[in-house]
């Protein structure tokens, strides 16, 4: 009989364990392409996925959440901002603001996150700031609060810079935090957006460039990035039976299928 419990105990010793986790297995993480990755839960900041995550990098236009949450925090949506010479001057993606025109801090956003106008992050930085390089500072104080150790900005918009740099962790945190804002998260999520253009009779019509807005069901936003040295970057939102998830991806050359793929994941594993 003691012969027979031994044999039993022995069997359990060495067969149990290695049956256990096949039955409580995680789903395998997913292979993306991009070079650094991210994926959180908005509310309790969870990383679920994480690839290259501290790796300093540029954040190209994801630099304009920060803009946004400085400009939501700062100022007022209905505040009439004027265009300066220098802001319609800024080179890269643009909204097509003209010298002397006006326009609201929230047409101004749209501007800044659908097709993200350099020229509407120059205009709010210098509404809120004075100069571009002083809204700079403030971000990078914003970011210290927050508290992103491997952030620092030099500009609003995101163009290279030398100390002009963030990582996929840090972009993850502060879209998150940007997201509890109802503001920013409506801002997001807009497919399309009519403002008026510098003549009464004219209207801008501006097209959210994150196509995962129609690509994946599921999706509330965020931001594209792209320059250079870069690559192509996506900060994107997700929300499925009341969890919200953000991905970052960074210098990706499939930025909406990688983003598909975490978002499958994080779901399947919320």
């Amino acid at each position: 009989m003691k012969n027979t419990t031994k044999k039993v105990l022995i069997f359990l010793f060495l067969f149990l364990p290695a049956i256990i986790p096949v039955t409580g297995r995680a789903r395998p993480a997913p292979a993306v392409n991009a070079a650094a990755a991210v994926l959180m839960k908005a509310g309790s900041r969870e990383v679920l996925y994480a690839k290259n995550a501290h790796a300093v990098r540029p954040p190209a236009s994801l630099t304009k959440i920060m803009t946004a949450v400085l400009a939501l925090e700062r100022a007022d949506l209905n505040d009439l901002v004027w265009v300066s010479p220098i802001a319609s001057s800024r080179t890269g993606s643009s909204m097509r603001l003209v010298r002397g025109e006006a326009h609201t801090l929230e047409d101004l956003l749209y501007g800044l996150l659908l097709v993200s106008g350099n020229d509407a992050a120059a205009v709010i930085a210098e509404y809120i700031a004075g100069t571009e390089w002083d809204f700079a500072r403030q971000m990078t104080a914003k970011a210290e609060a927050l508290g992103l150790k491997n952030t620092g900005f030099m500009n609003a918009c995101g163009l290279p810079a030398y100390g002009h740099y963030s990582c996929a962790y840090d972009l993850a945190l502060l879209t998150c935090y940007a997201l509890d804002n109802p503001v920013f998260a409506r801002i997001v999520q807009t497919k399309e957006k009519t403002v008026s253009g510098p003549r009464a009779a004219r209207t801008r019509n501006m097209v959210n460039s994150n196509k995962l807005l129609w690509q994946y069901p599921h999706a509330t936003g965020v931001k594209t990035g792209y320059t250079s040295s870069a690559g192509r970057c996506l900060a994107a939102s997700a929300t499925y039976q009341g969890v919200t998830l953000v991905a970052i991806l960074l210098n990706s050359s499939a930025t909406y299928e990688d983003a598909r793929k975490l978002f499958d994941y994080g779901f399947a594993e919320r």
